[in-house]
């Protein structure tokens, strides 16, 4: 049984061989940052860890293709802008860096990753542009419907403004994906819940799942070794990403349930697993108790008994 609808299969359908997505790092920041206010939780790099980030876009894109293609046969590639705000700059500096990465026809999309409130109408334009050659997907970060939640982390976004966002760029046909992190010390299964239905409610096309980390010179590192929060158990993990699933409309794209921690200043990643071993555990636990993604997804269109 198919317990979820995994982004490698869906990619494959899609473009009829491997896609992998190459991680970028374009140089660009976030207005919370020059404000001097960072999400509490954010790294240095802004999510961009894995990036080559010392390199040109073309050297970056060129490097991972050559290292994709010496391990498999036949691959495609999407341009994943990752790190920071990749919506943050004028038009012209965007377009730019943007075609920068359009190396050649292997290169079958573009994704972005941004925040909700920096989804204008001529970014939104640009990115049609660009459509007329390849997919364009845009990654919105989100991480809990909590509003109390994201004033605590500091995102300087509200939810509203994330259903605004998405309904702009859903009304243009762009393909959307999400983050959410499903341990936050300040939510309980009932914002996890909540979390899934509205991001079904927006159908969305994709969600990123993972746990919260902790980085050193972060305040939430800050609050971590100060003993102000704590992080809840694997297991309570495991059950909120289930219970996430449960509640998640079955045809959304399921892109990851975890994800790599920084490999550097890490005060708490993943407690000290792997993220396969962490993805292995979930599945045997979705077996176990015979769940799937959708499983309660009848809330929508719920019949009066």
């Amino acid at each position: 049984m198919v317990r979820y609808r995994k982004l490698s299969e869906y990619l494959k359908e899609r473009y009829g061989t491997r896609v992998q997505k190459i991680p970028i790092f374009a140089g660009f920041t976030c207005p919370n940052r020059i404000k001097g206010r960072p999400c509490i939780y954010c790294d240095p790099t802004g999510g961009g860890f894995s990036t080559l980030m010392n390199l040109p876009i073309r050297e970056q894109v060129f490097t991972w293709k050559e290292r994709f293609k010496r391990k498999y046969k036949r691959v495609k590639f999407i341009a994943y802008f990752q790190a920071f705000s990749n919506t943050f700059a004028q038009v012209d500096i965007l377009r730019k860096k943007y075609e920068e990465a359009l190396v050649d026809d292997e290169i079958v999309a573009l994704d972005i990753s941004t925040r909700p409130d920096l989804l204008q109408e001529e970014v939104l334009d640009l990115l049609e542009e660009f459509r007329e050659r390849v997919d364009v997907f845009l990654d919105i970060g989100l991480q809990t419907v909590n509003y109390k939640t994201l004033k605590i982390l500091r995102r300087d976004h509200t939810l509203a403004e994330f259903i605004d966002g998405v309904i702009r760029a859903k009304k243009r046909g762009f393909e959307i994906t999400t983050h959410v992190i499903a341990n936050l010390p300040w939510d309980d299964i009932d914002d996890v819940v909540e979390t899934a239905k509205v991001i079904s409610a927006l159908k969305i096309d994709g969600v990123k799942v993972h746990s919260l980390y902790v980085v050193d010179n972060t305040e939430l590192g800050e609050m971590y070794k100060n003993g102000e929060i704590s992080i809840g158990s694997l297991e309570d993990y495991i059950n909120r990403v289930i219970t996430f699933l449960e509640f998640l409309d079955p045809s959304i794209v399921i892109h990851r349930l975890v994800s790599d921690p920084p490999r550097k200043g890490v005060l708490f990643g993943n407690w000290g697993l792997s993220k396969v071993e962490i993805l292995q555990r979930i599945e045997r636990e979705l077996e176990k108790r015979g769940s799937w993604q959708g499983k309660n997804f009848d809330y929508l269109q719920k019949e009066f008994r």
